[in-house]
C-alpha cells in the first residue's frame, strides 16, 4: 500500500464529488471571499475562514441584542396592558354587582315573554283548529258565493271542527265545547241549506231526455256532501226523479209520435202496422234509456258499483257527518235502482197500452209467438238492470203473461177448427194437409224460440206447453179423422203423422216431446205388428194348428185333437214352402204405405220373429212325446231354424 500522503490528499480530491450539494454551498460561499489564488493566499486560507467565521458570529451577536431590546419594550407594553385590563375588570366587577338585582328581572321578564309566546301559539292553533275563518264563513253563508270547490273544504273544516268538539266535551274545557258546537251547528245549518237550494236549480237543468249528460265534479260533491242530511237527501231525490221522470216520459211520446231531431230516427208509431217492429222499437228505446240513465245516475251518486267496473279512482268527497241524525244503511247501488225505477216508472202506461193494442188485433199464432218472445228477451234482459220488482219490470212481466195469452188463444181456435172438421186420411195413409199446415206453422216457432236466449232445461219446460197445445189436439183430429178405418189402416196413418211431427222437432227444447212420440209410436207399431202376425198365420196355413195347439186341454194329446192328426199337419205343413216364398213380398206391400223405413224394417223384424217363435212352439209340440205323434220328423217338412234361416235371407 502507497503511504504516501499527497498521493493520499489527491486520491481523495479526485475521488470526492463535484454534484454534492454541500461541497456546491462551501464553494460558493469560499468564492465570496476567496478572491486571489496566491501562495500567500492558499496558506492563510484556514485562518481566513476562521476570522469569517468569527465575524458572522460576531454580526449575528449584534442582530440578537437588538431583538432583546425589543422584547424588552414589548414586555413593558404588556405590563402596562395588563394594568389596564385589570383596572376594566374590577370596574367591570362593580358594574355587575350593581346590575345583578336588573339581571335577574330581566329573566324572569324574559321567561314570562317566553310563556306567553307558547300560550299565544296554542290559542292560535287552537282558534285555527276550532273554529272557522272569515272566508270560510263567507262561503259556507253567503248566498252571494256559489257552490265551489272551496265550499266544500269549508264544509269538511266545519264537519272536522265538530267531531274534534267531542274530545273537549270530556275534558274541563265542556263549556267551550259546547259554545262551539252550537255555533257549527247553525252554519251547518246555514251551509246545507244553501246547498240544498243550489242543488235544486241543479235539478231543474238535468232535463236532457237521453240522460247522456256530463255530471260535473261539484255536482257528485253536493249530493255525495247532501247524503250526510237525511231529509235535505230525500227531498233532492224527489225533485230529480220529478225531472227525471217527465223528461224521459216526454222523450218516450216524443220516440213514439215525433221521432228523433230533424226527424231522424222516424217516429215509431209509424210501424205500427208491423207489429214486431213496433212493439220491438218500443223496448229496444226503453233498454237503450235503461242504460243510459243507469249511466247518469251512477256518475251522479259516484256509484262505487261504475268506479269499480270502469277502475276508476274514487273522487275525494266530504266524509260522513257526525252531525247526521239518522244513519241509512241503503247503499249506492240500491239508491240507483230506486231513482231508476222511479225515473223510468212514466213509461209503464203508454207502453202497456200500445202494446195491449196491438194484442188485440193480432190472430196469427206465428206473429203473437214472435211477439211473447221478442217482450220475453227485453223483459230479461231489462229485469236484470233495475230488478224484478221495478214498475217497468213489472208491466213487461204482464204484458208477457198478455202476449203468452193471446198466442194461446191463437192456438185454441186453430184447434177447435181442426176438431170441428177433421181430414180424413188419404188413399196412402200419409199425414193430411192440417197435419203439414200445423207442423209448418210449430217450425216457424220452434225457429223462433231457438234464437232467443234461453237454457236448454228452461226450454224444455217453457216450450213444452207450446207443444202439447198445438200436438195434442192435432192427433185427436187425426184420431177422429181415421175412425172408419181398419184398425191396421189406423195405425199406419196415426203412426206416419206421429213419425212426421216427431222428424220435424230436432231442437234441444223438444226431447221430452219427442220421447213422449216415441213411446205413442211404439204403441201403434205394436198394433200393426200384432194385426199383420194373425195375416200371416192365416196365410201360412198353420192358424188353426197354433189355435188347436194352445187351446187344446193338457192332458189331451194334440194327436187326438180334430184335424190335427199327422196326414193333416202334412197337408198344411206341405204348402209352407210356397208361403215362404212370397211372404217378404207380401210384407213390404202391407209396409209400403209407412212414411218411416225404420219403422217398416222394424215392423218387418218383429213379424219374422213372432211367426218363426209360433212355428218353432208348434214344431216343439209335434216332437213332444206326450202328443204321441210317430215320425215327427216325416211331419215337419222345414225345421225352424230353417224357416227362420228362408224368411232372413228373403
Amino acid at each position: 500500500m502507497n503511504a504516501n500522503p499527497l498521493s493520499a490528499k489527491l486520491t481523495k480530491l479526485l475521488s470526492s464529488s463535484l454534484d454534492d450539494p454541500k461541497l456546491r454551498t462551501s464553494l460558493s460561499a469560499l468564492s465570496e471571499f476567496y478572491t486571489v489564488n496566491a501562495v500567500n493566499a492558499r496558506h492563510n486560507l484556514r485562518g481566513d475562514i476562521e476570522r469569517r467565521a468569527t465575524d458572522v458570529n460576531y454580526e449575528f451577536l449584534r442582530e440578537l441584542e437588538k431583538v432583546n431590546i425589543q422584547f424588552l419594550e414589548l414586555e413593558a407594553e404588556m405590563i402596562a396592558m395588563n394594568s389596564l385590563c385589570q383596572e376594566m375588570q374590577d370596574r367591570l366587577n362593580l358594574a355587575n354587582d350593581k346590575t345583578v338585582t336588573l339581571l335577574e328581572q330581566t329573566d324572569a321578564l324574559r321567561e314570562q315573554s317566553n310563556i306567553c309566546l307558547v300560550r299565544q301559539t296554542i290559542m292560535e292553533a287552537f282558534l285555527e283548529h276550532f273554529t272557522l275563518s272569515e272566508s270560510e264563513i263567507t262561503i259556507l253563508c253567503s248566498t252571494a258565493m256559489d257552490i265551489n270547490p272551496a265550499f266544500f273544504d269549508a264544509l269538511e273544516h266545519l264537519e272536522t271542527i265538530h267531531a274534534d268538539c267531542n274530545a273537549l266535551l270530556i275534558t274541563e274545557h265542556q263549556r267551550a265545547g259546547l259554545e262551539i258546537m252550537d255555533s257549527m251547528r247553525t252554519y251547518r245549518s246555514i251551509s246545507y241549506d244553501k246547498l240544498y237550494r243550489w242543488m235544486q236549480s241543479e235539478c231543474r237543468t238535468m232535463s236532457r231526455p237521453d240522460g247522456m249528460m256530463e255530471v260535473r265534479e261539484v255536482t257528485k260533491k253536493a249530493i255525495q256532501a247532501l247524503k250526510q242530511d237525511d231529509q235535505y237527501f230525500k227531498s233532492i231525490l224527489e225533485e230529480l226523479v220529478h225531472v227525471r221522470r217527465n223528461a224521459i216520459l216526454r222523450a218516450f211520446i216524443d220516440a213514439l209520435t215525433r221521432g228523433g231531431p230533424g226527424g231522424t230516427p222516424r217516429p215509431i208509431e209509424l210501424h205500427a202496422h208491423d207489429p214486431l217492429r213496433y212493439i220491438g222499437d218500443m223496448l229496444a228505446w226503453l233498454h237503450q234509456t235503461v242504460a243510459s240513465e243507469r249511466e247518469f245516475l251512477e256518475s251522479l251518486l259516484n256509484s262505487e258499483r261504475k268506479n269499480r267496473d270502469r277502475g276508476q279512482t274514487e273522487v275525494k268527497l266530504p266524509k260522513a257527518s257526525p252531525l247526521r241524525l239518522v244513519e241509512s244503511d241503503i247503499s249506492d247501488v240500491e239508491i240507483v235502482n230506486s231513482l231508476l225505477d222511479k225515473n223510468l216508472e212514466g213509461t209503464s202506461r203508454p207502453l202497456k197500452s200500445r202494446v195491449e193494442q196491438v194484442l188485440v188485433s193480432q190472430a196469427n199464432a206465428i206473429t203473437a209467438f214472435k211477439i211473447l218472445n221478442l217482450i220475453k228477451f227485453y223483459s230479461s234482459t231489462i229485469e236484470k238492470a233495475i230488478g224484478s220488482e221495478a214498475s217497468l219490470s213489472k208491466t213487461l212481466h204482464e204484458i208477457s203473461e198478455a202476449s203468452m195469452q193471446v198466442f194461446f188463444e191463437a192456438i185454441g181456435k186453430q184447434s177447435a177448427d181442426l176438431l170441428r172438421r177433421p181430414e180424413t186420411p188419404g188413399a196412402d195413409l200419409g199425414p193430411t194437409p192440417a197435419v203439414k199446415e200445423t207442423m209448418s206453422q210449430l217450425k216457424e216457432i220452434m225457429k223462433s224460440f231457438d234464437t232467443s236466449f234461453v237454457q236448454a232445461d228452461e226450454g224444455n219446460q217453457d216450450f213444452a206447453p207450446i207443444l202439447s197445445a198445438m200436438i195434442d189436439p192435432l192427433f185427436q183430429t187425426c184420431e177422429i179423422g181415421a175412425a172408419n178405418q181398419s184398425a191396421f189402416n189406423r195405425a199406419i196413418f196415426m203412426m206416419n203423422c206421429l213419425h212426421y211431427v216427431q222428424s220435424a222437432l230436432v231442437y234441444p227444447f223438444t226431447k221430452n216431446k219427442v220421447e213422449d212420440l216415441e213411446k205413442q209410436i211404439q204403441e201403434y207399431v205394436d198394433i200393426v205388428v200384432d194385426e199383420q202376425h194373425i195375416v200371416l198365420l192365416r196365410q201360412s196355413g198353420v192358424a188353426p194348428l197354433i189355435q188347436a195347439m194352445e187351446t187344446k186341454d193338457e192332458k189331451t194329446p194334440l194327436s187326438s185333437v180334430p184335424n190335427m192328426d199327422s196326414a193333416s199337419i202334412s197337408a198344411v205343413l206341405s204348402r209352407l214352402d210356397h208361403f215362404l216364398g212370397s211372404v217378404n213380398l207380401d210384407l213390404t206391400s202391407w209396409l209400403s204405405k209407412i212414411v218411416s223405413s225404420r219403422l217398416a224394417k222394424n215392423i218387418s223384424t218383429q213379424n219374422v220373429k213372432m211367426f218363426v217363435d209360433a212355428y218353432r212352439r208348434l214344431c216343439r209340440a209335434i216332437e213332444d212325446p206326450k202328443n204321441q205323434y210317430e215320425f215327427p220328423a216325416t211331419i215337419l217338412m222345414r225345421t225352424a231354424d230353417e224357416v227362420e234361416m228362408l224368411l232372413v235371407e228373403d
